[in-house]
């Protein structure tokens, strides 16, 4: 392999690894295109190397830290953005590491680069009495109030991503003879599942489908001159309606209601339900139980906070209590 090849690994790492094989989401591959386009640009900027002659020695892990800080720097990102633009670089590296197997020291180190530490912020969801205050806010006089109101439905019922939603269409509504309708989601990583719908929604989505005559390979939620709403135009949707509903339901006002936000909600609900972990994270696509993890701490947080309500009672102390000698706390202290 030719240090001037690496315009060809790049272009058979999309083809090959990440379509072909992978056969990973659009959405994905957007975003590893930005994130090399981006790459490429300040390699040229900022080390004087095109795109038509950089190497895969230039492309080291001391460039790749300079990078990244360029991203927090000059573009203002934040540490879960240059931590994905990282994530596509090593996947990358990955790739080459069996593709082109000389260039391993390269890998060994990018692949080492740790990323950066996100902060956690505690989990937002909505209440049910803000999931109505949402729903009772759209206009079911009008098409667009309509499919507002669908939209927080299956967004609150199912639990999808936002990209999941948009991408949904009619084949993908299994209406079995019994009447109970299931969605098929397509997840990340191209993951099959199937999520049960309430009767009312389930009713409400018939009643939306056969209404605006919607077919099998229609998309469920059409959008204004494109064949489906867009993510940013979910988005615009729900901050409109959250803040005209905000006007009834105060505390809507001091929450960011996201697309997202609503899948926070459904793992909450079902958690204080008492569904089982397991069954919420498959009901969500995480791939990994420890994803689910952190709602089981979130609810932990609501119970430890309803608890300091409680009053307590006096504390009662045994007489023969054991003291530490003088030295050993010192000790500790030193520690």
């Amino acid at each position: 392999m030719k240090n001037s090849d690496f315009q060809g690994l790049l272009q058979n790492f999309f083809l090959e690894r990440l379509i072909n094989q992978q056969k990973v989401s659009y959405y994905t591959i957007q975003s590893y295109k930005d994130t090399f386009r981006i790459f490429l640009k300040y390699m040229n900027d900022e080390h004087g190397v095109s795109a038509y002659t950089i190497t895969m020695e230039a492309i080291n892990a001391d460039t790749v830290v300079e990078f990244l800080n360029y991203l927090e720097s000059h573009r203002k990102n934040k540490c879960k953005t240059v931590n994905n633009r990282l994530a596509a670089i090593k996947s990358f590296m990955e790739y080459i590491s069996y593709e082109a197997p000389e260039y391993l020291s390269i890998v060994r180190r990018v692949k080492a680069i740790p990323f950066r530490n996100v902060e956690k912020k505690e989990i937002s969801y909505l209440t049910k009495e803000e999931i109505d205050a949402l729903l009772n806010t759209c206009k079911s006089s009008t098409p667009d109030g309509r499919r507002d109101y669908l939209m927080i439905l299956l967004l609150y019922n199912s639990g999808m991503r936002v990209s999941e939603m948009i991408s949904m269409q009619r084949k993908d509504v299994i209406i079995p003879s019994n009447g109970s309708c299931h969605l098929r989601i397509m997840g990340k990583g191209r993951k099959e599942r199937t999520i049960p719908l309430w009767q009312t929604t389930t009713k409400y989505l018939i009643q939306y489908m056969n209404e605006h005559e919607i077919h099998n390979n229609d998309y469920l939620l059409s959008g204004r001159n494109v064949e489906h709403l867009t993510r940013s135009g979910v988005r615009y949707r729900i901050a409109c309606i959250a803040k005209e509903a905000s006007c009834k339901c105060p505390s809507l006002e001091y929450k960011s209601v996201t697309p997202h936000v609503f899948r926070h909600s459904t793992a909450m609900s079902l958690l204080q339900s008492g569904v089982d972990i397991s069954t919420i994270a498959i009901w969500l696509g995480h791939e990994s139980i420890e994803t689910t993890h952190k709602y089981m701490i979130a609810d932990m947080k609501l119970k430890e906070n309803a608890l300091k309500k409680l009053h307590e009672p006096e504390p009662r102390y045994l007489n023969s209590r054991y003291n530490a000698a003088n030295d050993i706390l010192q000790f500790l202290k030193s520690l």
